[in-house]
């Protein structure tokens, strides 16, 4: 019992302080300041989902070494090695053979975020299998002795090993916090953005939070608000060619102010959770709901830019035909090919500006 008690005074106190300045600042704000009923509800929240996260975090090796990506199918485990021991994702359905036929919806690579690890996506991971997404693996980082850029990096080196393990197929991405700007990142090169079907963020500090200040280690600090980390990323990202979503909770603690919750980067729609805190976005049902409803939107987008693709051009190369809107080629469903799908229009628009992708120096 006393164990418990140590992740218990923990997020109290994160929690309350947190809150403390959010209410600092939402009084200054020129919203409506939310009730104290509302935040209180908040305050339980967070003291709940930080006692969790605490308690499942020692187990995070263990899971991280389940649900990563592995780009090759396994090899049966030598004669007298446990199964438990094999390097990467899941068991034999996740990167075997199988894990490469045609599929209803597409794979899904879950980010956590600051000073978390892979035991955050617990819930999301068992919700995602029963809503029909049945390849759901997880990239996990250390948030110590390292910078925003080498974390892009490493990032990309999943992403390489899940397009790997599912050749032809383009995965979803999911990030809480500060994994959402590591996609942002990531996508701020736009080759990149042809290699996914779409983006879903939760709670995200888009421009920063002022409370950064405050976070231990250098990564921490640099997400102050609209700080030269964002400033740089806004600056050298591409405007996004796939559908991103980015969802926010109304009274989340750590993103101060709650502008810092809002991207500015053309192509993304930005969505209202239910109001809980930062943390209990990652353990509340409803949100959780709200985010695999936008994954399916995203997969279904993705779906249909695929069937006008090979309806209207060559499906390899996602170009269209010559000649096929002007000879009054038309789509299964009877809508006209357009000259350009909007992806070639956005690409050439992109290739213009010669957009490099946000710096990992």
């Amino acid at each position: 019992m006393s164990l418990l008690l140590v992740p218990l005074c923990i997020a109290l106190t994160i929690a309350v302080i947190s809150y403390l300045l959010f209410f600092r600042a939402a009084r200054r704000d020129t919203a409506p300041t939310p009730p104290a009923s509302l935040v209180v509800r908040g305050v339980i929240h967070s003291v709940v989902g930080g006692t969790l996260a605490l308690s499942l975090y020692p187990f995070g090796p263990w899971f991280r070494r389940r649900c990563r990506p592995c780009p090759f199918p396994r090899r049966a485990a030598p004669e007298g090695r446990h199964r438990a021991e094999a390097p990467c994702a899941g068991s034999t359905d996740a990167c075997s053979p199988r894990a490469n036929l045609p599929q209803a919806l597409p794979p899904v690579l879950l980010i956590h975020g600051l000073y978390h690890n892979v035991t955050a996506w617990t819930l999301y991971r068992r919700w995602l299998n029963e809503a029909g997404f049945t390849r759901v693996y997880c990239h996990g980082y250390s948030s110590w002795h390292t910078g925003f850029g080498l974390l892009v990096d490493e990032l990309d080196e999943t992403m390489r090993d899940l397009l790997a393990a599912h050749p032809g197929e383009k995965p979803l991405l999911v990030g809480h916090s500060l994994g959402g700007l590591l996609i942002r990142g990531w996508l701020a090169d736009a080759a990149n953005q042809q290699l996914v079907a779409g983006a879903v963020t939760l709670g995200t500090p888009h421009q920063g939070s002022t409370l950064a200040r405050l976070g231990a280690g250098r990564l921490a600090r640099s997400l102050t608000f609209r700080g030269a980390l964002i400033r740089e990323l806004e600056a050298t990202e591409a405007p996004s060619d796939v559908p991103c979503v980015a969802l926010y909770s109304p009274i989340d603690n750590m993103v101060v102010p709650q502008e810092g919750l809002h991207v500015t980067t053309p192509g993304w729609t930005t969505r209202a959770s239910p109001a809980v805190s930062h943390i209990w976005m990652l353990w509340d049902r409803a949100t959780a709901r709200l985010a695999i409803e936008s994954l399916r939107e995203l997969a279904d987008r993705h779906t249909a830019r695929e069937r006008q693709r090979r309806a209207c051009g060559d499906p390899a190369s996602g170009q269209i035909a010559s000649g096929h809107a002007a000879s009054g080629h038309v789509m299964p469903d009877g809508t006209p090919c357009a000259a350009t799908t909007p992806e070639q229009a956005a690409g050439s628009k992109n290739s213009e500006q010669e957009n490099p992708g946000y710096s990992r120096a």
